[in-house]
């Protein structure tokens, strides 16, 4: 039996933020933010029931659209066709199935009120012991209709959905460029293509949901791919990482403000700068609580060699992105860890293993990103299906503060696209 336990919790009411289309400042009403927030917990209360957990107990409750406006309602109820297909097909049903809301950030205007949320859920798999869970971050708009508010724009930065469908959006109010006007509606954002890349999203995921093969277009790889292997240096000695470390370092640091990888290079949680994503900058510091070296090569500004951590503005490409940890890991022959690029497929687990916990796994996204766009780390493995001791992997990753995979299934994320592991082979000192 499910059970569906669920926690709040909202920011005092600190100072009102300024109304763009007028000189003065809307005067702060915590009601109504404190009613818009009781209204975005019924929503998505809703939306994770019907999308999510995926038991018997909520199998074919329809999705309430009665507190969103048409074109949203629209948008949504596609979305979540899609994300029941996922976890259906993708044996992804869930139980002992806990939420959390916590408000990050809100915003008064005259015309509505904005709420960044944070959903933390924690669930098990069913017929599975270990604890998975995610955080996601919602970003909402109500407007105040004069009987009521409505929610006319809802955006989830860090999600694949919204990503592919939508594009990459500033995670702030930029969000909502016209928030203060007349016009803040997810009509006003609606253009022709939304409705054709949700289908195109759909399609893709019902062709290749179960494709762990499946290998990205190389014509769409970043540049940062393109590297050449270094010539190994004479004075390198390859050195063993400790897996366990990598591991335990990555479930102990994704839902706290994650410490130091080695307590000496300091973390910078990258997702503060705008439309940037902390998810490499996370497997890095994993990879230093397991025993990696830097390779410091002296460079000044974001420097295309080495791998390193100085400050946000004197670091490697490496350190945070995505196409760059994979061109480093696997060009590196001098300083540092290295490893081999593999696409990710399930495996006998009394066969060979392709790779094992506390090797980096990376998400391709396609539609309006087309490039390799998330970093995780293995940190358990579960049967696949009814086939005895065949397996896949649990992933654990973070992309920003209430945003994180925890222990969830590889297949479910990004669902549909590439995916490739980097089997880690040690590191040079």
């Amino acid at each position: 039996m499910t059970v569906l336990a669920i926690s709040i919790s909202i920011p005092a009411a600190k100072a009102s933020s300024t109304d763009m289309n007028s000189d003065k400042e809307p005067t702060l009403n915590t009601h109504d933010v404190e009613k818009a927030f009781s209204l975005a917990q019924d929503i998505l209360t809703n939306y994770y029931q019907v999308t999510d957990i995926g038991t018997e107990e909520f199998a074919g409750k329809p999705f309430d659209t009665s507190l969103l406006d048409s074109d949203l309602s629209k948008y949504v109820e596609q979305k979540i066709k899609t994300k029941q297909y996922v976890t259906k097909a993708g044996d992804a049903e869930k139980e002992n199935y806990t939420l959390k809301f916590t408000v990050l950030s809100f915003e008064v205007t005259k015309e509505g009120v904005f709420l960044s949320i944070s959903t933390e859920a924690t669930f098990n798999y069913i017929g599975l012991k270990v604890e998975s869970g995610f955080g996601e971050i919602s970003n909402m708009f109500f407007k105040d209709t004069g009987e009521g508010f409505t929610l006319t724009d809802w955006y989830m930065p860090y999600q694949y959905y919204d990503e592919f469908v939508r594009g990459v959006v500033d995670n702030s109010s930029q969000l909502f460029p016209n928030s203060t006007s007349a016009d803040s509606n997810f009509s006003a954002l609606v253009n022709s293509n939304f409705s054709r890349l949700q289908e195109e999203l759909h399609d893709n995921v019902v062709k290749n949901l179960f494709s762990t093969d499946q290998l990205a277009p190389e014509q769409e790889t970043d540049s940062a791919e393109e590297s050449t292997h270094e010539t190994p240096s004479v004075n390198a000695t390859l050195r063993s990482l400790n897996k366990k470390n990598i591991v335990t370092w990555a479930r102990n640091n994704i839902v706290v403000n994650p410490k130091s990888g080695n307590g000496v290079v300091p973390y910078y949680d990258f997702s503060k700068i705008n439309n940037a994503w902390d998810c490499t900058n996370f497997v890095s510091h994993a990879l230093l609580a397991g025993g990696a070296v830097v390779y410091d090569t002296g460079g000044t500004g974001i420097s295309s060699t080495g791998w390193y951590y100085r400050s946000t503005s004197n670091r490697s490409s490496s350190w945070t992105g995505v196409p760059n940890l994979h061109a480093f890991l696997t060009g590196n022959r001098t300083k540092g860890p290295v490893g081999t690029s593999i696409t990710y497929r399930t495996f006998d687990w009394f066969g060979t293993r392709p790779y094992e916990a506390g090797d980096v796994m990376q998400f391709y996204l396609s539609g309006s990103y087309n490039n390799w766009r998330h970093s995780t780390i293995i940190t358990e493995f579960y049967e696949v299906g009814s086939t005895p001791n065949h397996v896949g992997a649990l992933v654990t990753g973070r992309s920003a503060a209430g945003s994180y995979n925890n222990n969830q299934k590889a297949h479910t994320i990004y669902a549909g696209d590439a995916k490739r592991v980097i089997k880690l082979s040690g590191y040079y000192n």
